[in-house]
């Protein structure tokens, strides 16, 4: 598979030699590149052609560069008029770098598919390799089938015609059948939810509530013009909240059974022409199975990936056919064209293998039967319309709409070079090579032009002269270098007689003919100017474009795509830098946190940093529609959404290796205006990336403690909490940890941020009556167990949410507000710090806080509707009940229904009438005054709003919880910066420190070695990952508890950035290997793992039956946690 990912004819470099070159090229790049963090953003983006100041970085004054970025970063976040200029020149830039097609950097011509291999297979097996490395493109997958001429219709005993298979049919003409044609038969597929992402969508159903993040799980979007009624109605959205239900999902299965019947009177001319969806026959008869023509075409997600979508795919079994093998023997016999291989496609539109695949291909999105295809005609007539609205925005006078109908274009319309002019660029790219293109458009207009009609000669005329004084003929500017001087004459010629001629057929529109017949007999030579009289139209271009595809399809293709349309025809830039400059006015700072936070969670899916996701690639799934977050960016143009995030992503390049490095973070509330307050305020701007890449730069370059110091090491007993039930709060390992760790300095715990097989943690751990190899597992389980206190009963430092009492926010826990004595601010002072050892460490911790903390703790201010409304229901209710009361009665009456409830009593006024004090109840129940002599002053109409604003005020101020907080941000300080809260946001700061809640199995399928001699491919494996895709959320992290001793694991690893030499963050990679010793039947054996390792010892298990119960007796019955 390693050769066949490699282009012909490259000649195999000696490894040796290679690393010697690749050891001095880093050498050199140290020396020359000091202090500065390299990357592979340059040559995976082209944005980073953009530089935000529009001249090299190398030749700006670093003072400059760095006032121009915050020029920007102000007028993105306050509309400050002062950088007006230099953002329209960061658009343009980035307008520039998205004009050239990507859209066959995408596409993989996968050929040498066994023909014996059904359809459904082949789609099946394409749709797992790709779903575990980010999915398809708009999903759609291209599988051309075999003609079955003789057995594709057959007359049945009535007389009636029968189509005994599935019949293709355009989703583009909403199922409207043809007659045929010579174009290949095909099927094309939308991919729905993929059978292998059953790691977020389980087969049991699991609800989970955690905080408003994403699960980072993305179905593409059907194309729009698709009939909605042929898709599986079982197809779920993954793009899902935290507060999310995990529910099952299948595959797609065959589309046979999903098509809608067609009409009687089409049902004799059933085109063969392939295409994106399927229907069945007319009786609902079983399908006659069509054999595959033994290759298929797919457009990844992103071309960051596709290298892994290859390697995945050799790795199918079903799609190289092993599993239809019966034995060695067919093996044997399988010929050379049944080697799977998996080609690239360039920028010619040619694949590396030669093949005739891309034409069907090609041909089948662009071309059904002799018409163009609905979407393919909208953007054919942008195309031709272009040339009319370039004219009319060089014309200073207001522009009138014109029907495309009225529109007659002459060659030098065509020809000319006015910027927008899209028709000249497609022309440009459409013809032959070595061709002159003005020769090309005299032989397009003799073919395909028409005499502009008589009658429309006044009503044209007149609006071109509003629109433009050349609008009808040749303009007098120069429109290019002619080839030659003979050349030139003859164009002055053409040019008079298009002058001339229009006014005589306006004088006399019967005689139009005459002076055509008069010019042969007193120039004969002028013969063949008659054909430059002849005007383009829409109808033309239309059947010129059909003519030329049917010649060479990928001319067309490559003309499409130079006018910025990608293969779904839509735009991927705007026309103009002018456009673009005006659709990015329209942008808000709501629309760019929008844009951001969306982009957050297509790269967490695609497991890639967002300066490796190409613009082009930046789209808008239907099933997004319904997500609150991206609303206000759901009627914005794709060109435009592509546009900004191309400006989004240089301006977060520079942040992170220019900007953001030079400036103070620290917050103060003196300097208003300082640059740390206004990147507090445009923070939504900056992805979280950008800022994990600055923290953990920030945290490298803040080590204490150097691998020549011995870390320290702490003694715990478990003894003291056997059972699970914990003794006293003392014998606790949090307890227990504080007492030791109280005399280790903190810098002791300060270290390099973990990587590789041997990490660097804070500090090391022995259990007492234990011997366990290594520390790694250790230390994770402590962690583990640590979190597990905090939530329980055992300790007082958090409390329950008091809204789990109505059932919202159950599971989630909140610092226990009131005074605190100083043992219990020294373990505040402890949790603290365990956040930051967690953080530097790159263990997730299983906490289950609520925003409000992660709120407080990076600073910000608290909502005091939202926020009070999370964490106590009850009390808001309460409050909003005092606060809504229209009158007396009212009050009284509500009064007298809380008598039984709070704090009620009866008024000294009137002994029976029942009235409300100035106390409350406090989070931990203690019952307070909301002011002095409260006890004694009674609720009435004239301080009713008081009395609600001062319950208010108190449960904000035990949610603050200032004196708490204060502790815990001084823990956290003697670890890592506090100046680093500046950036991330509260969900960004959960992030960062407990990760998500759930396992992704594609990332960790994604992120597994298998070793001695283990393929993925083996039967065993394969079911090993097809049982833990049967796994609910619980059981998973209860597998990944056994396999490394940590219940989450992280969602995000530095090789994402794409360099081969980037240390996995631990516990990954998962490694999968043989059980040790080779006694006994496979079956009769257990799991073992290496927690350390994170190692897997897997037997070779006979069949999903026993793999699962040997998994789920490891994962519930596991005795020792510590073993290995």
């Amino acid at each position: 598979s390693s050769s066949s990912s490699s282009s012909p004819g490259q000649t195999p470099q000696s490894p040796s030699l290679l690393s010697k070159r690749k050891k001095v090229k880093m050498k050199r790049e140290k020396t020359t590149a000091t202090g500065k963090r390299l990357t592979s953003r340059g040559s995976e983006s082209d944005t980073s052609i953009l530089n935000i100041s529009g001249s090299k970085p190398e030749d700006m004054l670093w003072f400059h560069r760095a006032l121009t970025l915050l020029m920007i970063l102000r007028h993105l976040t306050k509309k400050d008029p002062q950088g007006q200029g230099m953002t329209n020149d960061a658009i343009a830039d980035a307008c520039q770098a998205l004009v050239g097609s990507t859209s066959h950097s995408r596409l993989l011509v996968i050929s040498g598919i066994p023909t014996h291999l059904e359809e459904c297979i082949v789609r099946t097996a394409i749709r797992r390799a790709c779903s575990a490395h980010g999915g398809i493109f708009k999903d759609e997958i291209y599988i051309p089938l075999q003609d079955d001429d003789p057995k594709r219709l057959k007359v049945k005993a009535d007389g009636k015609l029968e189509v005994d298979k599935s019949t293709t049919v355009n989703n583009m003409d909403n199922l409207d059948v043809s007659s045929g044609s010579s174009v290949t038969p095909a099927m094309s597929m939308s991919a729905s939810a993929s059978t292998s992402q059953t790691s977020i969508c389980s087969s049991q159903c699991v609800s989970r509530t955690a905080s408003d993040l994403s699960v980072d799980q993305f179905q593409a979007s059907h194309d729009p013009p698709a009939p909605q009624g042929i898709f599986d109605p079982h197809t779920v959205s993954s793009q899902e909240s935290l507060d999310l239900s995990l529910c099952s999902t299948g595959s797609l299965g065959s589309l046979g059974s999903l098509g809608e019947p067609l009409d009687s009177a089409d049902s004799a001319s059933i085109s063969d022409v392939g295409s994106m969806y399927t229907v069945t026959s007319l009786d609902n008869n079983p399908l006659v199975s069509r054999s595959i023509k033994g290759y298929a075409i797919v457009e990844v997600r992103a071309r960051a990936k596709i290298e892994k979508v290859r390697a995945s795919l050799f790795n199918s079994s079903d799609l190289i056919g092993l599993s239809s093998l019966e034995g060695e023997d067919e093996l044997m016999e399988m010929s050379t064209e049944e080697i799977l291989t998996v080609s690239s496609v360039n920028q010619s539109l040619f694949d590396t293998q030669g093949s005739s695949a891309l034409e069907d291909y090609f041909t089948e999105k662009l071309i059904k039967g002799d018409k163009v295809v609905p979407p393919a005609r909208d953007v054919l007539a942008e195309i031709f319309r272009s040339c009319i609205h370039s004219e009319q925005m060089l014309s200073l006078a207001p522009a009138k709409p014109i029907k495309v109908s009225d529109i007659f274009l002459s060659k030098e319309q065509i020809n000319s070079q006015t910027p927008g002019n899209l028709l000249q660029i497609f022309f440009t790219n459409v013809r032959p090579p070595k061709k002159v293109l003005e020769d090309q458009l005299t032989q397009i207009l003799r073919k395909y032009g028409i005499p502009k009609p008589k009658f429309d000669k006044s009503k044209y005329s007149k609006a071109g002269k509003e629109q433009h004084p050349g609008k009808v003929v040749s303009t007098k500017r120069p429109i290019g270098k002619p080839p030659g001087k003979d050349r030139s004459v003859l164009n002055s010629v053409r040019t008079a007689l298009s002058e001339k001629k229009p006014i005589v057929k306006a004088k006399s529109p019967e005689k139009g003919g005459k002076p055509e017949d008069k010019d042969p007999e007193k120039s004969p030579a002028k013969k063949q100017e008659a054909p430059e009289e002849k005007y383009l139209t829409l109808d033309g271009f239309h059947k010129f474009v059909v003519d030329r595809s049917k010649q060479d399809i990928r001319s067309v293709w490559r003309a499409i795509l130079s006018c910025g349309y990608d293969l779904h025809f839509e735009r991927c830039a705007c026309i103009d830098t002018r456009h673009a400059q005006r659709s990015c006015k329209k942008w808000t700072l709501e629309m760019d946190v929008a844009l951001v936070q969306y982009v957050n969670r297509l790269c967490r899916h695609l497991a890639i940093s967002p300066s490796r996701l190409h613009p082009h690639e930046v789209y808008l799934d239907p099933a997004d529609v319904p997500d609150p977050r991206i609303a206000c960016l759901l009627n914005v143009p794709i060109e435009s959404i592509r546009l900004r995030f191309a400006l989004l992503q240089s301006l977060n390049n520079t942040l992170e290796t220019f900007f953001l490095p030079l400036v103070e973070l620290r917050q103060t509330h003196t300097y208003m205006d300082s640059i740390a307050a206004l990147l507090r305020e445009s923070k939504g701007l900056v992805f979280y990336d950008t800022k994990v890449a600055v923290m953990n730069r920030v945290l490298n370059a803040t080590v204490q403690r150097t691998a020549d110091h011995a870390a320290p090491e702490i003694t715990l007993d478990p003894l003291e909490i056997v059972g699970g039930e914990i003794r006293s709060s003392e014998n606790t390992y949090f307890c227990q940890a504080a007492r030791q760790l109280a005399l280790v300095s903190s810098t002791q715990l300060c270290v390099k941020l973990a990587s590789g097989g041997d990490p660097t943690y804070a500090f090391n751990i022995r259990f007492t009556g234990e011997e366990v190899h290594g520390t790694s597992g250790s230390f994770r389980h402590f962690l583990w167990q640590v979190c597990k206190e905090l939530q329980s009963s055992a300790l007082s430092l958090l409390v329950p949410c008091p809204s789990s009492a109505a059932n919202r926010n159950k599971g989630k826990h909140i610092l226990t507000p009131g005074p605190i004595t100083y043992t219990e601010e020294q373990l505040l002072h402890f949790f603290g710090q365990l956040l930051g050892i967690a953080i530097r460490a790159d263990v997730p911790l299983p906490l289950d806080l609520l925003p409000t903390f992660w709120k407080t703790l990076v600073g910000e201010p608290l909502d005091p509707e939202w926020d009070l409304q999370e964490v106590d229901i009850l009390t808001y209710n309460y409050i909003k009940k005092f606060e809504t009361v229209n009158d007396e009665t009212e009050l009284e009456a509500l009064c007298a229904e809380l008598t039984s409830h709070h704090l009620t009593t009866e008024s000294p006024d009137s002994p029976n009438k029942p009235c409300c004090k100035f106390s409350y109840v406090t989070m931990t129940g203690d019952e307070v005054e909301l002011c002095p002599g409260g006890r004694d002053i009674t609720v009435v109409w004239e301080n009713k709003d008081s009395y609600a604003v001062a319950i208010r005020n108190l449960r904000i101020q035990e949610i603050e919880n200032t004196h708490c907080m204060t502790a815990v941000r001084a823990g956290l300080g003697s670890i890592i910066p506090l100046q680093l809260l500046t950036m991330p946001t509260p969900l960004e700061m959960e992030l960062r420190t407990c990760g998500l809640p759930y396992i992704n199995l594609e990332f960790l399928k994604a992120h597994t070695m298998y070793q001695v001699g283990l393929m993925e491919t083996d039967q065993h494996i394969e079911l090993f990952w097809t049982a833990l895709e049967m796994f609910t959320q619980e059981e998973l992290c209860k597998f990944i508890k056994f396999a490394c001793n940590q219940e989450r694991i992280p969602f995000t690893c530095p090789c994402k950035d794409g360099s081969p030499d980037t240390a996995h963050v631990p516990p990954y990679p998962m490694k999968i290997a043989p059980p040790d010793g080779a006694a006994g039947s496979p079956d009769s054996r257990y799991i073992r793992v290496e927690t350390c390792m994170f190692m897997i010892k897997l037997p070779q298990y006979s069949s999903l039956d026993i793999m699962l119960e040997k998994l789920r007796y490891a994962i519930h019955y596991r005795e020792d946690p510590l073993s290995g």
